[in-house]
């Protein structure tokens, strides 16, 4: 605290006293002592006039006292007050501190923030809660020369004779959550997708366009897996079979807008059973007994007649179906085959995979006078995928065999039960080459060629509806696609785009207007498309 410091004087007989009341007094005394000396003014005048100028210097005085406390009252408060700032500054440091162990922008021992999407943790880590979602606006300009499709318009919503189609879609806005329950043990996923108009179905008859009501929001994952020890998990709900590597990537993470119309056919999708799966450093595999592969081998042509998603227990389209996969990592990261991109950066990688389905069920749609056999179903694929760090390449190769004892048409009895025909057996089979290469860090093109081939033998046995025979030309799939892609940050956000020409008709059965492609009986139809997406 600041002190301060009184002048004292000296004298022989008054000794030590304070400055402020021994000058007063000494100016008395001399005052005296020069009235004494003159002898024409009364020396009582003198006296009260020196008493007058002693009241006035005491006044003054105590003045200059008052002025001296409150100068040192201030220093004492302007100290009181730095203390106290530095006190609140401490608690504010220590709060801020405790606020950071609990939420976060950080992963490491949070209760919430993001980590590559958003997350809530409790704080013993025993249950997390990561949500997404996921938008993509598109744009598709399709064209089909002279407008001819060589489809029966009036018995089929699949094709028209229209040269040139385009407009804007979303066909891919998802929601999705995802984490632990419990303990890191109990794994769970919950994903759904806001379905356009065009994939509305009424009864057995899919309208195009059932109005603006139609878009409903389709459950795609619901499932709980539990490890069951460090190498093997058991799942079950609704989930990707473990069949084509380009179904198991998701939608955010393909090389170009859209899948290739070859996986869109003979990949077999989603479905509900249970799942075992178990991996280690370099091979993992997985096998599911579920409600069957999701039928789309020759479009709306079914020949086993399976459509597991968010089918009811008592569907008994399948009675049975075993799907098994397993890939051989020979190079890298398992992480780096969840995406179909290799970024600048990322290390040398290289992955094998070779998968299969089979499974048999009677589509009777609860008709037990349809006296037909069970379909059977045999489909197998092969692919490997490498990844260079700023180039890929992947290629697959798939085989579809169907014994069809109950094959109908999607839609060609109206909203009645199909009526189911003996096309015997048939196959298809379909193969996959695309690559990519970054030429600027966030610049990446690409090519793919795909080529199919389907052998319907029965076809022509089917009457109904009318010219369904005109669905099939024995016409072979070869579509070539080149694109790129501008990652402006990363997979979450970016722009794709792409164009393609198929040299040969697009048959009925390779139809896929989902992507584009439209049912033609002239060569080089061609697709241009992009795409703008936001994972989150």
């Amino acid at each position: 605290m600041p002190t301060h410091t009184h002048r004292t004087c000296s004298s022989p007989r008054l000794g030590r006293m304070p400055g402020p009341l021994w000058t007063p007094l000494m100016l008395a005394a001399l005052g005296i002592a020069g009235a004494a000396r003159a002898a024409d003014v009364p020396a009582q005048a003198d006296v009260g006039d020196l008493l007058k100028r002693i009241e006035k210097l005491e006044a003054s005085n105590r003045a200059l006292a008052t002025e001296v406390e409150t100068l040192r009252a201030g220093d004492d408060d302007a100290w009181l007050t730095e203390q106290r700032a530095a006190e609140i500054r401490s608690i504010v440091s220590d709060v801020l501190a405790d606020s950071d162990t609990r939420a976060s922008l950080q992963s490491s021992g949070m209760t919430a923030g993001w980590n590559d999407g958003f997350f809530l943790m409790s704080p013993d880590q025993r249950f997390l809660l990561e949500a997404g979602g996921m938008l993509q606006a598109r744009y598709i300009f399709s064209s089909v020369p002279d407008g001819d499709s060589g489809v029966n318009i009036d018995n089929s919503y699949i094709a028209d004779n229209v040269e040139n189609r385009s407009g804007f879609d979303m066909p891919n806005t998802q929601l999705w959550l995802q984490g632990h329950a419990f303990g890191p043990d109990w794994q769970y996923k919950i994903r759904g997708e806001f379905a356009s108009n065009g994939e509305a179905a009424l009864g057995q008859y899919p309208l195009s366009n059932l109005g603006s009501g139609s878009g409903d929001f389709n459950l795609i994952d619901a499932w709980v897996r539990t490890q069951l020890t460090d190498d093997f998990a058991l799942r079950v709900g609704q989930f990707k079979l473990p069949f084509a590597r380009e179904q198991l990537v998701d939608a955010q993470y393909q090389l170009g807008v859209a899948r290739s119309t070859v996986v869109e056919h003979l990949g077999i999708g989603i479905s509900q059973g249970l799942e075992l799966s178990w991996i280690s450093d370099d091979v993992r595999a997985a096998i599911a007994y579920s409600n069957g592969g999701d039928d789309n081998v020759y479009g709306i042509l079914k020949g086993a007649g399976s459509d597991p998603i968010n089918s009811a227990w008592d569907d008994d389209t399948v009675d049975w179906a075993a799907t098994a996969r397993v890939e051989f990592k020979l190079a890298g990261q398992w992480k780096q085959f969840d995406s179909m991109t290799s970024p600048p950066g990322d290390e040398y990688a290289v992955m094998i995979g070779v998968a299969g389905n089979f499974q048999q069920g009677d589509p009777n749609f609860g008709n037990d006078d349809s006296n037909t056999d069970p379909n059977t179903w045999l489909i197998g694929t092969a692919d490997i995928s490498l990844m260079y760090g700023g180039a890929s390449l992947f290629g697959s190769f798939t085989y579809s065999y169907m014994d069809s004892d109950a094959a109908f048409v999607e839609g060609g009895n109206g909203f009645g039960v199909p009526v189911f025909f003996d096309i015997g057996d048939s196959s298809s089979w379909g193969a996959v080459l695309q690559g990519s290469y970054y030429f600027l860090p966030k610049w990446e093109v690409f090519a793919r060629f795909e080529f199919g081939q389907a052998s319907i033998d029965g076809i022509d046995d089917i009457t109904t509806p009318a010219g369904s025979g005109s669905l099939w030309n024995d016409n072979n799939l070869s579509i070539l696609t080149l694109g790129g892609n501008w990652y402006i940050d990363g997979e979450d956000l970016k722009w794709a785009f792409d164009g393609g020409i198929a040299f040969s008709p697009v048959d009925g059965i390779w139809w896929n207007g989902e992507n584009g492609w439209r049912a033609s009986a002239e060569e080089s139809e061609f697709v241009i498309r992009t795409m703008l997406q936001m994972a989150f």
